[in-house]
C-alpha cells in the first residue's frame, strides 16, 4: 500500500480554520461564452502547447468560472454611502466536486451487515464512520453511491440506499444515480431473473434456471428504467441509463442476437440501447433529470480507438435517435502510464465537444497497482492538481469526482490489490493529493473579500456559487445572499443612519421566486435558483485529523 509522504510536522499540533481571500483585484470581462454546449478551446490551446499550461488554465478559468459582483450601498432614504466596507463570502461552489459513497457504512457503519474490514482484518469502528461522514460533507457538494443503485443490488438492498439519498439530500448535496442499467452479472448489478433470460447460469446469483427470453429482459428493463428514476424524481440529479456500452455488451446481445457471446450484434448502435435511451430520457424529463452516458478508457492516454467507439455510440444516440443527451461521463481512472499532459486533455475533449452535453469526470483515481505504478503518492497528487485544474478550466466541464477518497473504502481489494483511495490513508492521515485538492477547490477558486464603496458602489470578481453579503457603515449593518452566475449579479443593501439594517429599498420589487431575507437587502439579479454546494465554512473545524490549505497551526501561516 503506498505509504503517506505528507509533511510529518503537520501531524501534531492545534488545527485552526484558515481561509485565504483570492482574486485579489482580477478583474474579468465577462462571462464570454456559457458553459457548456460546444464552446471551442482553440484560441488558448496554442498556449498550452508552447509549455506555460497553467496561465492558459488560469486564463480559461478566469473566463468560463468566474463572474463579475456589483455591491451597491444606500442609507435608508436612497443616498449611496461612500466607504461602506463589504465583506464578501463565498458559501458554496457552483461547479460540482463529488465522491463515490459506501451508502451502508456512511449510514450505518457496516458493510453488507457486519463490520467492514481493512486488508489487515482489523475493523472500522464508529469513529471511522464519523470521519467518513465528516470528510464527505466538508469536502464535496457531489456524491454517487458505488454499489446500491446497481439493477440488482437496489432492488435487494433499496432501503439501504434510500437512507443514503436522503443524508446527502439533507445536506443539500447533488448525487449521481450511478447506474440505471450495467451488464456486469458478477458485479450483481443484474437480478437473477433477468441473468437466467439472458441464458447465463450463475450460480452464486441464484441464476440457476437459464433460458433464453429476449422479451422478458426488455420489459424488466424497461420496467426498472421507470421506477428507480421515478423512486427518486429529482433527489437525484442525473442517471446513468446504460453504463459502461463499450465493455459490457452482453445484456445488449442477449436482447439483439443469439445470446451474450453473439459478437455479431453491434452493441454500440444497436436498437434497444437507443430504446432504453428513450424511455429514460422521457422519465427523466418529468423530474427534470439529466441523462448521461458513462465509460472508462474515454479519455485516458492510449486507448483512442475505444474513445473513437465511444463517439460511435454518442453520436448514434444524439443524431440517429434524437437523444438530448445532458452528460458524457469520463471515468478518467489514471494508471502511471496513461497519464495525459495538459494539451492533450484539452485536445481529447475536443473530440466531443459537438453534442450539446456537458463533460463529467466520473470516477478520478490515480491507482497503484498497474503494470507500471507511480512513484508515490506525491506524483499521484501531482497529477490530480495538473488534472483538475486542466479539467476545471474547459468550460464543457461540470462536474469532477473522485472514486473513493479514503483507503478504507476503495475498489482496489475488489481487484485483488492493496486500497488506494484518492486523499487519505486507512488512519485518515492525508495524502499528498489532499493538499493539492484543497489548494485548489477552497483557496485558488474560493472568494473572500473585503473592500469599500466608491461612490455607494464596490465591484469586484467572484468564482460562481453562491454567496453571503455583508455592508456596514457607521456602526450598523445590512446582510444578503446572492448566487454568482452567467452574467454576474448586482446586489442592493440599505442600510439604517440610526445604526440598523433597514428594509428594502421602497422601490425594490419582489418577482417570484426571489430570496426574501429581512436583512436590508435586495438582489437585482437574484434569478431565485439555489446551487447546492460544499458546507465548510461551519464544518471544517471537525476535521479534526487533517492537514491542508485551510487547517493551519496559527495567524502566522497566512500568505
Amino acid at each position: 500500500m503506498p505509504t503517506n509522504e505528507a509533511d510529518e510536522s503537520d501531524a501534531d499540533g492545534p488545527l485552526e480554520i484558515r481561509r485565504r481571500p483570492v482574486l485579489g483585484s482580477v478583474g474579468a470581462a465577462g462571462v464570454a461564452s456559457a458553459l457548456g454546449l460546444s464552446v471551442g478551446t482553440g484560441n488558448v490551446l496554442a498556449a498550452t502547447q508552447d509549455g506555460d499550461w497553467e496561465a492558459a488554465a488560469e486564463e480559461r478559468i478566469e473566463e468560463h468560472r468566474t463572474a463579475d459582483l456589483e455591491v451597491t450601498v444606500t442609507d435608508a432614504d436612497g443616498a449611496e454611502l461612500d466607504g461602506a466596507e463589504v465583506n464578501v463570502e463565498m458559501q458554496e461552489h457552483a461547479y460540482d466536486f463529488g465522491t463515490m459513497i459506501h451508502a451502508e457504512f456512511l449510514t450505518e457503519g457496516t458493510e453488507w451487515g457486519g463490520p467492514m474490514t481493512a486488508p489487515d482484518g482489523s475493523e472500522y469502528g464508529e469513529d471511522d464512520q464519523e470521519q467518513y461522514a465528516e470528510t464527505v460533507e466538508d469536502l464535496f457538494n457531489m456524491v454517487v453511491l458505488e454499489n446500491l443503485h446497481k439493477w440488482g443490488q437496489w432492488e435487494d438492498n433499496q432501503e439501504i440506499a434510500d437512507n443514503a439519498v436522503d443524508w446527502a439530500v439533507d445536506r443539500e448535496m447533488d448525487i449521481r444515480g450511478h447506474v440505471g442499467l450495467w451488464g456486469n452479472i458478477d458485479a450483481h448489478a443484474i437480478p437473477a431473473d433477468v441473468v437466467e433470460a439472458m441464458g447465463v447460469e450463475w450460480e452464486a446469483g441464484g441464476a440457476e434456471n437459464p433460458e433464453h427470453d429476449p422479451e422478458y429482459i426488455v420489459e424488466r428493463s424497461m420496467d426498472h428504467i421507470e421506477d428507480i428514476i421515478s423512486h427518486y424524481g429529482d433527489d437525484i440529479t442525473e442517471w446513468e441509463i446504460k453504463n459502461e456500452v463499450l465493455h459490457e455488451p452482453e445484456m445488449i446481445r442477449a436482447v439483439e442476437g443469439d445470446g451474450v457471446d453473439d459478437e455479431s450484434v453491434d452493441h454500440l448502435e444497436a436498437e434497444i440501447l437507443g430504446d432504453w435511451y428513450e424511455k429514460g430520457q422521457e422519465v427523466a424529463d418529468e423530474y427534470d433529470v439529466d441523462i448521461a452516458v458513462n465509460d472508462y478508457n474515454t479519455l485516458e492516454g492510449g486507448y483512442q480507438d475505444e474513445q473513437d467507439e465511444y463517439e460511435r455510440q454518442i453520436d448514434y444516440l444524439v443524431n440517429e435517435r434524437d437523444i438530448d443527451l445532458d452528460g458524457i461521463g469520463f471515468q478518467t481512472h489514471f494508471a502511471a502510464g496513461e497519464t495525459l499532459e495538459p494539451d492533450e486533455i484539452i485536445d481529447n475533449l475536443e473530440q466531443f465537444e459537438d453534442y450539446g452535453a456537458g463533460f463529467r469526470a466520473t470516477e478520478f483515481d490515480t491507482f497503484q497497482e498497474w503494470d507500471e505504478e507511480w512513484e508515490g503518492p506525491e506524483e499521484q497528487g501531482e497529477y490530480l492538481h495538473t488534472f483538475l485544474k486542466t479539467w476545471f478550466s474547459h468550460p464543457n466541464t461540470d462536474s469532477f469526482l473522485i472514486w473513493g477518497h479514503w483507503d478504507g473504502v476503495h475498489w482496489g481489494p475488489d481487484m485483488g490489490f492493496d486500497p488506494d483511495g484518492v486523499l487519505f490513508d486507512h488512519d485518515w492521515n492525508p495524502k499528498p493529493a489532499y493538499d493539492y485538492y484543497t489548494d485548489l477547490v477552497f483557496d485558488d477558486w474560493w472568494t473572500e473579500e473585503v473592500g469599500e464603496t466608491d461612490g455607494g458602489t464596490y465591484a469586484t470578481t467572484g468564482f460562481k456559487g453562491e454567496y453571503e453579503i455583508t455592508a456596514s457603515y457607521d456602526g450598523a449593518e445590512a446582510t444578503t445572499t446572492a448566487t454568482l452566475s452567467d452574467g454576474g449579479d448586482t446586489v442592493e443593501l440599505e442600510i439604517d443612519a440610526d445604526g440598523d439594517g433597514s428594509e428594502p429599498a421602497d422601490d425594490s420589487v419582489d418577482e417570484p421566486g426571489d430570496s426574501d431575507d429581512d436583512t436590508g437587502a435586495s438582489d437585482a439579479d437574484d434569478d431565485g435558483d439555489g446551487i447546492p454546494g460544499l458546507g465548510v465554512v461551519s464544518s471544517l473545524a471537525a476535521l479534526s485529523g487533517l492537514a491542508g490549505y485551510a487547517l493551519s497551526r496559527s495567524a502566522d501561516d497566512e500568505s
